[in-house]
């Protein structure tokens, strides 16, 4: 299925294990419910994959449009946390939040399980040019029995990276920055992992070198409100 929107909020990152079972508990129950009441939020989804050696969850919230992250009622989240908020945020680890702009979306369904692999644009290489070159394999993708859809992202620095009251509770935000990324959805963990490497080859082929490329199973999935 297509995304919601024209627009995301993406994030990887790992959490300690002794708040692991409680940060489900809080994302479950409080956090994802709390943003999907938020206007312009449309659909949400965490994944997970504790094979990997670090990054073990990513979520996404689906959005209108990039204006929707800088709405006066998500901001107002962002800077006054829930005291649940306050008591998880700090045991993140390896996080990585980033806005981004759908430059391309199709498919059909919501998949069991996803890939997605972030990487720069080459040096003079336009997002225009970037999204041309990778068409091909975009379409080849989307014409595979176990994938779902595809997504191709620009990242939007500017929309995500204000400091606010939430961002002072988690640990510094260090992780290698990116351009683009691809999120591609399958029809569950095990073909997501056997895609990997062909969706890394196909990219690298291409010219985009400096891929980190992750797969995960969909753990829980949320619409807002009045879309249910």
């Amino acid at each position: 299925m297509a995304l919601k929107g024209s627009a995301f909020i993406i994030m990887w990152h790992d959490i300690t294990a002794d708040a692991d079972a409680e940060y489900n508990r809080w994302h479950t129950q409080q956090h994802m419910p709390e943003r999907l009441d938020h206007p312009g939020f449309l659909r949400s989804r965490r994944g997970i994959n504790r094979e990997l050696d670090r990054q073990i969850y990513f979520t996404c919230y689906e959005g209108e449009t990039p204006e929707t992250f800088n709405s006066v009622e998500y901001q107002h989240s962002l800077n006054n946390p829930t005291d649940w908020t306050r008591q998880v945020a700090p045991a993140f680890r390896n996080f990585l939040r980033m806005a981004c702009t759908v430059l391309r979306s199709g498919g059909r369904g919501v998949g069991g399980g996803l890939v997605t692999t972030r990487f720069s644009l080459p040096a003079g290489l336009s997002e225009a040019d970037a999204t041309t070159r990778l068409l091909p394999i975009i379409d080849a993708l989307e014409q595979h029995d176990l994938i779902s859809a595809v997504h191709l992202a620009a990242a939007r620095p500017a929309v995500s990276g204000q400091a606010t009251s939430e961002t002072s509770l988690r640990p510094p935000m260090h992780e290698a920055p990116f351009d683009l990324v691809l999120f591609v959805e399958t029809i569950g963990l095990p073909e997501a992992q056997a895609a990997a490497p062909a969706i890394a080859a196909a990219i690298t082929a291409a010219g985009f070198t400096d891929q980190i490329v992750q797969p995960y199973a969909v753990a829980y999935t949320l619409e807002r409100r009045d879309a249910q």
